[in-house]
């Protein structure tokens, strides 16, 4: 009977239930006291295995909030189309482009529009009575037989009316602090780092340069992202995506974890597996360091766990173990993975 008590004392899965749980427990704390937020203490070990992070451009690596450097009128036209048309997207661009109309006068009159189309990574067209509004990229205005220009290193807009192109805007983003350290960081730890955006090839680059990102993919359509997601996956990739906007909520909800920005598009929250809530790339960084670190611990506690099954139970059912000696070596060991998953919390993090 003793023997028996003291077999079925060390037995008890008391450590190797807490092995998972606890690490978990402790790392998504540690997480969210860096205001990021994993919606599933799964997502962490997911994360940890990733070797491929793809990141959006504006709004991701850069601030979200072009403004204009440059602008370019090729007929005269009413001012008061084009604050209208682009008063109703959310797009960075547009708000950039109203931003810019806004300084230059000090009201508009009200206009209202009709049939209001956005298409995606491209622009957006309305009509105002019978003249037809268009405002987009050089993609959106090819697409309607109007050759454009986009030799230049900024993001570009294009404003049409009744398929003439009449005015062309250039707008540069600011690229947010430690953005550059934190994908070189990201890069040293094994990961693979590509730029996927719906800008033109020269703006990419450009970004992609000043941050160390050498795997740039441009021009993409929201789709395209998500085909790039999923033929990296079939190649044996587990993919982080990391976007804010609209056009980013089909690869972020293809990708194994998605990251939105916490101002992000509603939509792009939804689908995303962590909120960055302080919207840094160091929190991306922070995010696979804690999740990293955290599988860790669960391998070291299930493996714990394990040897101490291994080894106790025999020299229990050998009756060299008392129910006393059993209880307490069992409550060591479930004390023994609790210290060891709050050591994640003895991780450093830059100020």
């Amino acid at each position: 009977m003793i023997i028996g008590i003291s077999v079925i004392v060390i037995a008890c899965p008391c450590a190797l239930g807490l092995a998972t749980p606890m690490a978990t427990l402790v790392g998504i704390s540690v997480a969210a006291k860096r205001n990021i937020l994993f919606k599933e203490a799964g997502f962490l070990e997911t994360m940890a295995k990733s070797d491929l992070l793809a990141l959006d451009k504006t709004g991701t690596i850069t601030e979200g909030r072009p403004s204009v450097v440059y602008e370019e009128t090729y007929e005269a036209y009413d001012r008061h189309l084009l604050y209208a048309l682009v008063s109703t997207s959310t797009h960075p661009v547009a708000e950039g482009i109203r931003r810019y109309l806004e300084k230059e006068e000090q009201a508009f009159t009200p206009l209202t529009l009709e049939k209001i189309k956005t298409i995606q990574a491209k622009g957006i067209e309305a009509q105002y009575g019978d003249t037809h509004l268009a405002g987009g990229n050089a993609l959106m205005m090819e697409g309607m037989g109007i050759s454009c220009d986009d030799s230049t290193e900024h993001t570009l807009f294009y404003f049409a009316i009744d398929g003439r192109k009449v005015a062309r805007f250039e707008l540069s983003d600011t690229i947010r602090e430690g953005a550059k350290e934190a994908i070189a960081q990201i890069r040293q730890m094994g990961v693979r780092v590509v730029m996927l955006t719906g800008d033109h090839e020269t703006s990419a680059n450009r970004v992609a340069q000043a941050v160390g990102i050498d795997e740039v993919h441009a021009h993409l359509l929201p789709q395209d992202k998500a085909r790039f997601i999923e033929e990296v996956q079939e190649a044996g990739h587990i993919t982080v995506m990391a976007g804010d906007g609209i056009n980013d909520a089909v690869a972020l909800a293809q990708s194994n974890i998605a990251i939105a920005m916490g101002s992000g598009a509603d939509i792009a929250i939804a689908v995303s597996d962590v909120v960055l809530m302080d919207e840094q790339p160091q929190s991306i960084y922070d995010a696979y360091r804690i999740s990293r670190r955290t599988y860790r611990a669960v391998k070291e506690n299930l493996g714990f766990s394990l040897l101490y099954n291994t080894v106790a139970v025999p020299l229990a059912m050998a009756g060299f173990v008392t129910p006393l000696i059993a209880a307490l070596s069992m409550s060591l060991s479930s004390l023994i993975v609790v210290g060891n998953s709050m050591r994640i919390r003895m991780l450093k993090f830059r100020t």
